[in-house]
């Protein structure tokens, strides 16, 4: 039943009530116009509570000026009328049946799922009680057949909404006394005892708490708190609040408390972690501040103290520009002690570390890019700083950032890079700062505009043009910064013009004449000079840098015939077979190519003498871009390949001989590839090794296989050494590697919809509850017999996988073997129990030099994720 009622236009209460009450009991539900009233023509009256009782069935629906003896509204235009008491429609709806008390100006709604709306606010409720001289609402639930309160108030403005046992509102000032509140804010939900809505946004609470459990009843914790005031999508403020487990109080409390709840990022602090360690001290990591400035930029600030004197400050940045470009930015700078001042064993160490991603939105701009992937630190830092057994074995860096620009219609694209590499172990480090290039893809001058047929022999002439300016240093890491410009960094400039056009003699083969001319800019030259001295060469050489800006060039040509065919073989099986057939394609490569004597086209070549006689050097030796000083001889080269692919095609039903089935293909070989080659100008051992490789997946594509190795046609002396004498067979195995792998789990692979659930462990990482297990074996062995001395095997095995032992325990592990040298890899297995809005994690590296455990509870939200319960002992707390 739902009627609406608009009282605006009445000047008494009286008779707006009387007209809401006639509405109402004119539009019950069930009547018919037309329908009789009862004989005496009055309404049922309640002698006992002077109220009109009416329920589904017993009045029709009558027109309010048909009904004899109802007054005109004679003052409707008098300006001095009465303000209407409420200023919109009134829009009730009820189940069950309704009360109206015209002497007390009530009405009352019974039954699930009556309300009341007004404007944007609704209650909904078993039971509803409207009182019109107040314009409150009060509503609340009513008791089933078990005494359990049922149809409790769900109260909702506009996005505001909740629930309650009891609910007094007042429509007029919006204002409310709540009994037994839940409200959802952020990710928690607030639940009180008694509230008093002030406005739209605040509450204060009596007797509260707030969980992020959502089983309402009896939440699994929370923190008990005697006053607070809510602000809502923004904070809670609390007095003396204290943490409830299970409905058992903890001795855990704060005199005062205070938390954001917004769904946006906020600044705030960052409550660090304490530990202790061998080396530094107690501790306090991962303290600090966070600044959301927007939506688009934020910053954390964060920083580590030893109680040996040692710290680290790290900033955290990401950026995003939507459509345009995001990034993240990660520095951090360290001072480290170890040992004690005066000691033998005290260790001073200054130590940085800068990470940097970016990459820009394919929709930003289709003529420019710029990426970037920066990971450089310095060499201790990792060893002081990592937490994990990805960091330690982190001991290269590589970093890379790019910019390209293309312009549209046109074959030239100009690139810029710096790259870097860096190995931890030995303190090296290399560095590419510019790396630029231009580029203009080959283009055919003598072919018309829009030709693609009938083509010349001069329409396959094509020339492109590549250009490159480099800066790099290769040195130590202690050196860099004192490195100098012109003695230690290497540059220069290099441009190609290449010249080459392609025929067909006949079907798949292929004439391909060359000619290049390259030039080469640098900014230095090399000159070396003989000292004398007195010690048994009677000299040292000594070497210099001459910065002066020299060109040099040369050029080379050259030419190349290819073969390459493709020759099918298949066997066809008897229909009644299994087997419809078994396909095997050969694809053989030959090619021949000659290179003629060409001289240098300058004098490059320079000349010292050591006191018995003259080296001849390079003026360019050692620099990035450089000629060549002497003559290149001919050579004269013939390669071959042959590349093999096996394919079988099986009916999915033996007993399908129409041919009607879908067929199935099965690949026996994916490839199995032979290559070599002949230096027909060389003066001794002539042939290439022999180059093999192969890879196949057997067991229903679920075990990968893969070959590869080398062997060596010629012999070996007694002492190691190749000779000029073919070692018989086939030749000599050098190197052979074999790689197999197969990933298992309950599925298959076929439910492709994971569920992940993050895990705040000592490594976030992901688990995936609805995969009952999964596991992954990975076996390597390589052979190697270069020919100085024994030859060597190694073989190693790696497993890992996940096993879930419920719906609420799922265990992790990783763990390797070295067969060779009978030793296990790094180790490692997590625990994680659902807890429902707890979880508990348990991370183990059993054995080894990172041995550790670390055992946790914590609440799985992450707005109270610093309460936890953390026992762990780490390698660097050791």
């Amino acid at each position: 039943m739902q009627v609406k009622i608009y009282t605006r236009g009445f000047i008494r209460d009286g008779a707006v009530f009387i007209a809401i009450a006639l509405s109402i009991l004119l539009t019950a539900p069930g009547f018919a116009t037309g329908i009789p009233l009862p004989e005496n023509g009055k309404e049922r009256r309640d002698s006992v509570d002077n109220r009109d009782t009416l329920t589904p069935g017993s009045r029709p629906i009558i027109p309010l000026d048909s009904i004899p003896g109802t007054p005109r509204d004679s003052t409707a235009a008098d300006s001095s009328a009465q303000k209407p008491p409420f200023d919109d429609i009134v829009s009730y709806h009820w189940t069950d049946s309704t009360h109206l008390s015209v002497l007390e100006k009530k009405v009352y709604l019974y039954g699930n799922g009556s309300n009341v709306k007004y404007l944007t606010t609704e209650v909904t409720a078993n039971y509803i009680e409207m009182d019109m001289n107040l314009k409150t609402a009060m509503a609340t639930g009513t008791p089933d057949s078990t005494g359990a309160l049922v149809g409790t108030p769900k109260f909702k403005d506009g996005a505001q909404e909740f629930d309650s046992k009891e609910l007094r509102y007042n429509f007029a000032t919006k204002k409310a006394f709540i009994k037994n509140i839940i409200t959802q804010q952020g990710e928690g939900y607030m639940q009180g005892v008694f509230t008093k809505k002030q406005n739209d946004s605040i509450y204060c609470v009596l007797d509260g708490w707030y969980t992020t459990c959502d089983n309402h009843d009896h939440p699994h914790f929370m923190l008990r708190m005697n006053k607070a005031k809510l602000i809502k999508d923004r904070k809670v403020f609390a007095t003396t609040s204290y943490l409830v487990i299970e409905d058992i109080p903890t001795v855990i409390g704060v005199p005062f408390i205070f938390f954001p709840i917004t769904d946006k990022g906020t600044s705030g602090i960052i409550i660090p972690t304490y530990g202790e360690e061998r080396m530094r001290g107690f501790n306090l990591r991962n303290g600090g501040y966070y600044f959301k400035f927007n939506d688009y930029f934020d910053l954390t600030l964060t920083g580590d103290i030893y109680s040996n004197g040692s710290w680290r400050l790290q900033t955290q940045s990401q950026y995003v520009l939507r459509y345009k470009f995001r990034g993240n930015f990660n520095f951090s700078t360290s001072k480290n002690h170890t040992g004690e001042k005066g000691l033998p064993d005290y260790q001073e160490s200054s130590d940085w570390s800068l990470q940097w991603t970016h990459s820009q939105d394919a929709k930003a701009n289709p003529y420019s890019s710029f990426s970037a992937s920066v990971n450089i630190s310095s060499a201790k830092n990792n060893y002081y700083n990592a937490t994990s057994l990805n960091d330690i074995a982190d001991q290269r860096k590589q970093s890379s950032v790019t910019w390209s620009k293309k312009w549209p219609d046109s074959p030239f694209s100009l690139n810029g890079s710096f790259n870097h590499n860096q190995n931890a172990r030995d303190t090296s480090i290399s560095l590419t700062l510019p790396n630029l290039s231009l580029r203009m893809t080959q283009i055919y001058p003598f072919r018309a505009k829009g030709k693609s047929s009938n083509l010349k022999w001069y329409d396959n002439i094509g020339v492109s043009y590549s250009g490159e300016f480099r800066n790099s240093i290769s040195t130590k890491e202690y050196k860099l910064m004192k490195s100098s410009f012109s003695q230690d960094w290497n540059n220069g400039y290099k441009h190609d013009i290449p010249l080459s056009f392609s025929f067909k003699i006949a079907k798949d083969i292929t004439f391909s004449p060359t000619i290049s001319y390259s030039g080469f800019l640098n900014l230095k030259y090399l000159e070396k000079i003989w000292v004398p001295d007195t010690s048994a060469r009677g000299g040292v050489e000594v070497k210099r840098y001459i910065e002066k800006i020299t060109y040099s060039h040369q050029y080379s040509t050259g030419a190349s015939i290819g073969y390459t065919p493709t020759i099918y073989g298949m066997y066809t099986f008897k229909p009644e077979s299994n087997i419809i057939a078994i396909r095997h394609m050969v694809r053989p490569s030959f090619s021949i190519s000659y290179r003629p004597k060409i001289g240098p086209l300058g004098t490059y070549a320079k000349t010292y003498w050591d006191g018995e006689k003259h080296v001849q050097y390079s003026m360019y030796e050692g620099l990035t871009f450089a000629p060549g000083y002497i003559a290149t001889p001919q050579s004269g080269s013939l390669s071959f390949s042959i590349d093999n692919n096996i394919e079988m095609k099986l009916r999915e039903n033996a007993r399908d001989t129409t041919g009607s089935g879908e067929p199935r293909k099965v690949k026996i070989l994916e490839s199995f590839n032979l290559s070599s080659g002949y230096d027909m100008f060389r003066d001794s051992m002539k042939f290439n090794n022999i180059s093999l490789s192969a890879r196949t997946k057997i067991i229903n594509d679920k075990i990968d296989v893969n070959l590869n190795g080398s062997i060596d046609p010629y012999a070996l002396d007694s002492t190691g050494r190749r000779i000029n004498k073919y070692a018989g067979g086939l030749g000599r195995l050098t190197s052979l590697g074999l790689t197999s792998g197969f990933s298992f789990s309950a599925d298959n692979g076929k439910n492709k919809e994971k569920k992940n659930e993050l895990v705040h462990g000592l490594y976030d990482q992901y688990v995936d509850f609805d995969l009952p297990w999964s596991i992954n074996v990975n076996y390597r062995a390589n052979y190697s017999n270069p020919g100085a001395g024994k030859s060597t095997i190694t073989q190693s095995i790696d497993v890992s996988g996940s096993l879930a032992l419920t719906s609420k325990w799922q265990l992790s592990y990783s763990t390797g073997f070295d067969i060779t040298n009978k030793q296990f890899a790094a180790t490692s297995f997590d625990v994680t129990r659902d807890l429902h809005c707890w979880e508990m994690t348990f991370n183990c590296i059993p054995f080894g030099q990172h041995q550790s455990y670390n055992f946790r509870i914590n609440v799985r939200s992450s707005m109270l994720r610093d309460l936890k319960l953390t026992k762990r002992e780490s390698w660097y707390d050791r």
